[in-house]
């Protein structure tokens, strides 16, 4: 008597291209082509030489700096760091350390907003939203940080406390640190919630050129918020 396999047989999954890309990097730093300590390719002539788009080839490279193989270093580009995935606890440890600098970042930036809110000048706001629009047009990861860093440094400037301003540029490096690991992080925010970012950003800018200090502080929280909730694991 012939009986029917009882094996669960796992169905048959096409790979997507970003997968496949990955894979491809995966194993050219595995293979030691890309030994540790070497600079990877910069987006356009990766995306040429793996034959896919710029989007494909950055999501690629993104993945590698979440399990911890590639690294972001600013003036430097892209480095690889390890030649194998960081162990889970490992990434756990990595974003709670985020997740301090953001606790940090909120606390400073809530108490900035609603000063600026007080006190900006015109010249702020022209400042915030030429360094807003900096941000809208960034095509790069690190194009991104830099202008939103440039940003936030302009609301800090418009509470006009200079105590404030020295602290804040004390807490720039590792703010800068900790920025370049988030938006290299693909899983920490999905798409809804950057735009919802995006939005926060606008948001603030037209709380603190109106003077409406509960508007400022309202969308400074929205703006660290989804992030800090994946960084502290609470989805």
């Amino acid at each position: 008597m012939v009986t029917e396999a009882m094996v669960a047989v796992q169905p048959v999954r096409r790979r997507s291209l970003v997968e496949q890309a990955t894979s491809e990097l995966s194993r050219l730093i595995a293979s030691g082509e890309w030994p540790v300590g070497s600079r990877v390719p910069g987006e356009v002539m990766l995306s040429r030489q793996l034959g896919v788009s710029r989007p494909t080839a950055r999501e690629a490279m993104r993945a590698l700096i979440t399990t911890g193989q590639l690294e972001t270093r600013h003036g430097l580009g892209t480095i690889v760091v390890s030649a194998t995935p960081l162990p889970a606890l490992e990434q756990r440890l990595r974003r709670a350390a985020i997740a301090e600098v953001y606790e940090v970042r909120a606390a400073l930036e809530v108490e900035a907003a609603e000063l600026a809110a007080q006190r900006r000048t015109p010249e702020d706001v022209d400042r915030m939203r030429h360094a807003l629009a900096e941000r809208g047009a960034a095509t790069s990861a690190a194009a991104l940080v830099e202008a939103d860093l440039k940003f936030h440094t302009a609301v800090v400037a418009a509470a006009h406390n200079n105590v404030l301003v020295e602290v804040f540029g004390s807490f720039l490096g590792a703010l800068r640190n900790a920025a370049e690991d988030i938006v290299a992080d693909s899983t920490l925010r999905t798409p809804d919630e950057d735009a919802a970012v995006e939005a926060a950003h606008h948001a603030l800018v037209d709380a603190i050129a109106d003077g409406d200090t509960d508007a400022a502080v309202v969308a400074t929280r929205r703006n660290v918020h989804a992030t800090l909730v994946r960084l502290r694991g609470e989805t």
